[in-house]
């Protein structure tokens, strides 16, 4: 007899294993997560058509998880990123001051039988 096991969600997590630190403007609070179980892939695209070329930075993060923690607007960096505690320092945050730093554009919630099981942001 041939034995079925139920998976949890459809796909596997085996890939989420960077660490990536995401920031969130909260009022005038700036909150810093690490997290250590994402998939995180920053690419440079760049297109030529008749006016010329132009390059854009484009990612995709996958983060497995039961609730949203991923907002519109929020920042994303590889790694474990430094502390944001001014209005200045979140001010000179930005991509073309800082190298790998992403802003996310979109946020897609995935579920699997009625429950939140990750999120794929994007810019």
């Amino acid at each position: 007899m041939i034995s079925v096991q139920q998976r949890s969600v459809p796909v596997s997590y085996e890939k989420c294993s960077q660490t990536v630190t995401v920031y969130h403007k909260e009022g005038e609070q700036y909150v810093r997560k690490v997290f250590e179980n994402a998939f995180f892939d920053h690419k440079t695209v760049q297109s030529v058509d008749k006016t010329g070329s132009s390059t854009a930075n484009t990612f995709l993060l996958v983060l497995p998880c039961t609730e949203q923690v991923v907002f519109q607007g929020d920042k994303v960096l590889l790694g474990v990123g430094a502390e944001i505690t001014t209005r200045e320092e979140w001010a000179s945050f930005i991509p073309a001051k800082v190298s790998g730093l992403s802003v996310v554009r979109y946020v897609d919630r995935k579920y699997w039988q009625g429950k939140m099981c990750h999120l794929e942001a994007g810019g």
